[in-house]
């Protein structure tokens, strides 16, 4: 997802990026984050759903309406399938099932694109972004907000926005079982992954060969 250029892309070793898809009111190729798309939920190895803070066609339009712009949108037929969604991110198809989350909310969703209409799981009290699944169970970010913050101090949620860190959410009851709390250090969190069976994991870099 390239949230800058407004579109869907592949990462190109010749070019930064070759352009694959984009949505359907964005006219141009710019590095203008138009519509802050965010989040792509997969089907079958294709791309199936995005989610955007907004509609707009000009430079960051999408902070003129904060609350109530975002969309989720069919990536094969480029339509809007819901509309008026809170602050939209992390789309995920589980079992069949659309999940998301709507961060100017802080609920945890799940979503009927056919119906255009979406229901609340749980709500987290918290800015929530980056879900993932394993079993029964998701886990979902909480990042602080910075009150001082022109996009996001007039969110109801920006007032309990205060902690940052992981809550395990147990999908058939809707309840929280876990969480974690950064005290210090991290402040926001843009995704979660689950790596199985990993006890240390470490990062790949340019700095000195793998064995």
């Amino acid at each position: 997802v390239n949230t800058s250029f407004s579109c869907l892309c592949l990462i190109d070793e010749e070019f930064s990026f070759t352009p694959k898809w984009q949505p359907y009111f964005v006219t141009d190729l710019a590095s203008e984050d138009r519509c802050h798309l965010n989040g792509l939920a997969m089907q079958n190895g294709r791309p199936k759903y995005v989610t955007a803070l907004g509609t707009g066609n000009s430079l960051q339009s999408w902070r003129e309406n904060i609350v109530k712009g975002g969309v989720v949108m069919d990536v094969e037929s480029n339509e809007i399938v819901i509309p008026k969604v809170p602050m939209p991110h992390s789309p995920r198809l589980y079992d069949g099932k659309l999940f998301m989350l709507t961060s100017a909310t802080g609920d945890v969703v799940v979503a009927d694109p056919e119906k255009g209409t979406f229901g609340s799981l749980i709500n987290l009290k918290g800015f929530v972004r980056g879900m993932a699944r394993i079993g029964d169970y998701l886990f979902v970010g909480l990042s602080k907000l910075r009150q001082n913050s022109s996009t996001f101090k007039h969110l109801d949620i920006a007032k309990l926005a205060n902690e940052a860190g992981i809550d395990v959410i147990h999908i058939p009851t809707g309840s929280r079982v876990a969480y974690l709390r950064y005290l210090a250090s991290v402040e926001e969190i843009y995704d979660v992954q689950i790596l199985p069976n990993i006890t240390r994991p470490g990062i790949v870099n340019t700095m000195g060969e793998m064995h």
